[in-house]
């Protein structure tokens, strides 16, 4: 981060370090710059501006350009409106804790520390594209994109900002081809596929067949106390699909996929889907990635009770992880204290990497 000097310079100062060079009081500079000696004092203690036709004159008076008079006065007043800016960011602090501060700064997403009250408000209003909390909230409440104000209207809804927010910074530059539905339904069953192989992999190649459609797919850490596994909404002609791993488990990351990607083919593309929320589309898309990774056809070979060896044998068979079948087994008989050797733990890098590990 850039660093500012915490003085201020008066272009004054300067003018009477020259003055006292060549040993001219404030009446004989007044004069030979013809204006007022009260405009000379105001001048000299920084409380005039120094304008282009006074920096002029004090180039024939004193020898030196005035564009080097311009450049004093220019970082002097930029200097106090700083001043007045960082003053405005410290009163803004109490605004800033609102959101979570500490998620941001370790993922990278803000960089002054806990300490620093300007720093981390200035960070923070960068990271949400914003010049002031009140601006943020206009934006979200009010703005063109439509998702984002009923995100604002969520109890939680600075921590769901910064988070939707982390998606689209690291997308707002790539370039992707348009939207093909029909290529997306077309690859449906090789992102199935792609389940039995390690996590960190299949959720890569996800990523590229989801990117050959036109589809955005990111993985951004969850944010303590969110709650929410996954989100999918129209970003820059696109649906853009994001995961939180939230478990860290394969079997959610999965079914959390499907589950967004149901979203995209079954719903329209204007609002915000969280899978948090308790609705009629959420069961929709809750049941579309339910048949998309245990058909229906093989819905009655999932076992009512423990049995390992049947969860084993019906994966193989329908081509798809174990922890998968198990997944879907617990939520069907709502008993999840078993078998969870088959699941495999999902670990999430830095944000600039996207990737589970």
């Amino acid at each position: 981060m850039t660093q500012y000097p915490d003085y201020m310079v008066p272009t004054g100062d300067f003018i009477a370090e020259w003055m006292e060079g060549e040993g001219i009081k404030a009446a004989e500079l007044a004069r030979r710059l013809d204006v007022s000696r009260k405009h000379v004092s105001e001048l000299l203690r920084g409380k005039a501006p120094l304008s282009h036709g006074m920096a002029l004159g004090l180039e024939s008076v004193t020898g030196v350009p005035a564009r080097i008079w311009n450049l004093h006065e220019v970082g002097y007043r930029e200097a106090i409106a700083r001043r007045k800016v960082d003053e405005d960011l410290a009163n803004q602090y109490d605004q800033a804790k609102e959101f979570p501060l500490k998620y941001l700064r370790d993922n990278g997403f803000i960089t002054a520390g806990a300490r620093d009250r300007v720093g981390t408000v200035r960070d923070l209003l960068k990271f949400l594209g914003v010049s002031s909390f009140d601006a943020f909230h206009a934006t979200w409440r009010e703005g063109a994109v439509a998702y984002r104000r009923s995100a604002l209207g969520r109890h939680d809804s600075p921590s769901l900002a910064a988070w939707l927010r982390a998606a689209e910074l690291g997308v707002i530059d790539q370039d992707l081809p348009p939207y093909d539905r029909n290529r997306l339904e077309e690859v449906l069953e090789d992102l199935r596929a792609l389940t039995v192989e390690e996590p960190a992999a299949g959720f890569r190649r996800a990523q590229d067949l989801l990117r050959e459609c036109g589809v955005i797919l990111v993985l951004i850490p969850a944010v303590p106390g969110l709650g929410v596994h996954g989100a999918t909404r129209w970003f820059g002609g696109h649906p853009l699909i994001q995961l939180s791993g939230l478990w860290k488990s394969d079997d959610q990351l999965w079914f959390t996929l499907f589950h967004e990607i149901g979203h995209v083919l079954l719903h329209d593309m204007t609002g915000l889907y969280l899978s948090d929320d308790e609705d009629e589309m959420e069961q929709e898309a809750n049941e579309f990635a339910s048949h998309l990774l245990v058909p229906p056809e093989w819905e009655d070979r999932l076992p009512r009770g423990r049995n390992i060896s049947a969860i084993r044998k019906l994966a193989d068979e329908i081509g798809v992880a174990p922890s998968v079948v198990l997944g879907q087994a617990q939520r069907r008989t709502g008993d999840y204290a078993w078998g969870n050797a088959l699941k495999r733990k999902v670990t999430l890098e830095r944000r600039e990497d996207s990737q589970p590990s």
